[in-house]
């Protein structure tokens, strides 16, 4: 996508997920391990001779599933000790249903004993932290709603911003128990002046990248749904009933 920096996408599961591996002259970072159906690490391998660090945006199960292969993890302070956890069976079993796969899985693979190896943090990431890889700098966001320790990386130099599950085109999840949409609505007030210093947005699903004015856009969707002005359709999910708030280029799940 530039120089040193290539989107590692699974496109053959319906999460679509997108690590990025950052590269500089001394060092790397691989943002999030996706689902762990392929070996991302042996594509990473392939495509830097430099060492990998892996940084996690969040710790949810699809941003963490190889996180094993490597021995360099780093992720916020507040989310380290679910990278220890078993991932729920019934997480993982809904995940394989047939009509979230795609295409043809990697030999050897089986569905059923799909399983999210635990991990364990290394470095612990907090608010401001700088990840210099030489020639390129990647600085620490703290930017909880999704999840309580829920990162972005920004390069201010090349006017990136990696959002994770923070932003994306797609229906964003704020309906977990450990989700709050009123952080989130802070959280996207921040990113949303940072908007006209991008270059690029950067995020974990579906299209990359994605034009800075996204901010704005989620920023105004969020303060909408705030103020009560903002239509929404009941619905029914794995999570229980849920309100889904739709806008132009993405939506918002919450609770009922």
């Amino acid at each position: 996508m530039a120089q040193g920096l290539h989107a590692i996408s699974e496109p053959y599961h319906a999460e679509f997920v997108i690590s990025y591996l950052i590269g500089g002259q001394e060092a790397a970072v691989l943002l999030d391990t996706g689902m762990g159906i392929g070996n991302i690490q042996a594509v990473a391998s392939q495509l830097t001779d430099q060492p990998i660090m892996v940084v996690n945006s969040h710790h949810h199960y699809d941003h963490v599933g190889d996180n094993h292969r490597f021995e360099h993890v780093a992720i916020h302070e507040a989310e380290a000790g679910f990278l220890e956890q078993e991932a729920p069976e019934e997480l993982l079993l809904d995940a394989m249903r047939p009509e979230n796969v795609l295409g043809a899985l990697p030999d050897g693979f089986d569905p059923a004993r799909y399983k999210i190896v635990p991990s364990r943090a290394d470095r612990l990431l907090h608010e401001g932290d700088a990840l210099e890889l030489g020639g390129r700098c990647l600085r620490v966001l703290h930017t909880p709603g999704h999840s309580p320790g829920s990162i972005c990386l920004l390069n201010e130099e090349e006017g990136l911003l990696f959002t994770g599950d923070t932003v994306y085109a797609g229906p964003l999840y704020v309906q977990f128990d450990h989700s709050d949409f009123e952080v989130y609505r802070q959280t996207m007030d921040r990113l949303r002046d940072l908007a006209q210093d991008l270059q690029l947005v950067l995020p974990s699903h579906n299209q990359t990248p994605l034009d800075p004015h996204i901010l704005v856009e989620m920023s105004e969707g969020f303060e909408q749904i705030a103020m009560g002005a903002a239509r929404w359709q009941p619905i029914q999910s794995v999570w229980g009933p849920l309100r889904r708030y739709d806008f132009a280029r993405f939506g918002v799940l919450l609770p009922q």
